[in-house]
C-alpha cells in the first residue's frame, strides 16, 4: 500500500480517462481528453508488475467521462460517457488478454460522469451520473458474460462525478 515515487510518463497525457482490472492481476487505462482537450479512442494495458504500456489507438468510439469494471472474473467494460456534445450509453468489453472489442450498442440511459465497480466477483454496476437533461439515480447491472441491463432508475440520491471501487 505504499506510493512510489512519480515516473516518467508512457503514452499520451489525458484526463477524463477510465480505468479497470482485467486477467485477475492487470489493468487497462482507456479513453479520456488530451491536453489540446480531443477526446481520445486509445487504451494503455498495465503489467502485473505496473509497467504501463505504449497507446493503442483506435479503439471504439472515442469519448471522455466514461466508466470501467471488471467483470467476469477476468474481463472488462468501459461504458457510456461524451462522444460528441450529449452522451452515450455504448460499452466496450475488454477480454483476459486486454484486446478492447469494438462498440456495442448502448443500453439504458445516455450519461457521463457516472461510476463503475465489479461486485459479486464476477458481476460489475454503472450507476449514477448525468445526462443532458438531469442528474440521474439511476444503475445498470453488468452480467459475468458482459451484458449489460437494462436501467433501475431511483436508487438512492441522484449525483454525478462519482468514483467506485469492488467489494
Amino acid at each position: 500500500g505504499v506510493v512510489a515515487a512519480d515516473v516518467t510518463g508512457v503514452g499520451t497525457a489525458r484526463y477524463n480517462l477510465a480505468a479497470a482490472s482485467y486477467g485477475g492481476d492487470k489493468g487497462i487505462y482507456g479513453y479520456g481528453n488530451n491536453a489540446s482537450a480531443n477526446k481520445l479512442s486509445m487504451t494503455n494495458l498495465i503489467s502485473n508488475s505496473g509497467v504501463i504500456a505504449t497507446d493503442v489507438s483506435g479503439v471504439g468510439t472515442e469519448r471522455r467521462m466514461l466508466a470501467a469494471a471488471r467483470y467476469g472474473g477476468d474481463k472488462a467494460i468501459f461504458g457510456y460517457g461524451i462522444p460528441g456534445s450529449g452522451a452515450t450509453a455504448i460499452t466496450n468489453k475488454v477480454n483476459n488478454v486486454g484486446v478492447v472489442a469494438s462498440d456495442t450498442s448502448g443500453v439504458g440511459t445516455a450519461r457521463s460522469s457516472l461510476a463503475a465497480a465489479a461486485f459479486g466477483g464476477d458481476k460489475a454496476i454503472f450507476g449514477y451520473g448525468e445526462s443532458p437533461a438531469a442528474t440521474l439515480g439511476t444503475t445498470n447491472k453488468v452480467s459475468n458474460t458482459g451484458v449489460v441491463a437494462a436501467d433501475v432508475s431511483g436508487v438512492g440520491t441522484s449525483r454525478y462525478s462519482l468514483t467506485a471501487t469492488d467489494f
